[in-house]
């Protein structure tokens, strides 16, 4: 992110990793908030559909070459922090609502594998496409020749990964909906039992 914010939007050394280190900032103000929002108004889907999209616009902003000025950093940074507290705040209550109580360890577990991995080969991916694509040129820092890249190909797989969280929100909305009416229908029946009797 401080690689980011130098080579495309020109911030100064120094200051460059204060921009990306107001994100995890934003997202210890805000989670609270939003759990609290899910606990007080529910709609998880919904509030995971907006965070995702959120999450997708932010990234492809950033993908976009001619914005570049360090005020639209500091903005899609903001973004992207309210993005990031609104689907965990959304996501970790959803879980007990879909999956049986006797399966939450292995959901759990699943989720925090998944997240693992790509903790670990999500940075790996997107060093590799920047050293094999993204290669612009070279400067001399601090008396080093360094490589700069172009972060369009790296927030478009960002963007990708935002696409692929809003589909998993689109398929907790149905699971919920089908759920709810699954319940609404046997409170139906047996309503109509109990008036039979």
């Amino acid at each position: 992110a401080t690689d980011l914010m130098i080579n495309k939007f020109g911030v100064n050394e120094e200051l460059a990793g204060t921009i990306p280190s107001m994100l995890p900032f934003g997202t210890i103000l805000l989670t609270p908030f939003f759990g609290n929002l899910y606990d007080r108004k529910g709609k998880g889907a919904t509030i995971m559909m907006i965070g995702s999209l959120l999450i997708i616009s932010v990234h492809a902003l950033f993908s976009v070459p001619f914005l570049h000025h360090w005020l639209i950093a500091v903005l899609l940074i903001l973004v992207l922090g309210v993005g990031f507290s609104l689907v965990p705040s959304a996501m970790w209550p959803s879980v007990p609502k879909i999956i049986p109580e006797k399966q939450l360890g292995t959901a759990y577990a699943l989720i925090f594998w998944v997240q693992n991995w790509g903790l670990m080969g999500v940075p790996a991916l997107i060093g590799w496409v920047l050293e094999k694509y993204c290669i612009t040129g070279q400067v001399v820092r601090d008396g080093l020749t360094v490589n700069t890249y172009n972060y369009t190909l790296p927030m478009m797989i960002f963007t990708g990964f935002g696409v692929l969280a809003l589909i998993f929100a689109f398929l907790l909305k149905a699971e919920d909906r089908k759920k709810v009416m699954d319940l609404s229908y046997q409170i139906l029946k047996n309503i109509i039992s109990y008036d039979k009797n």
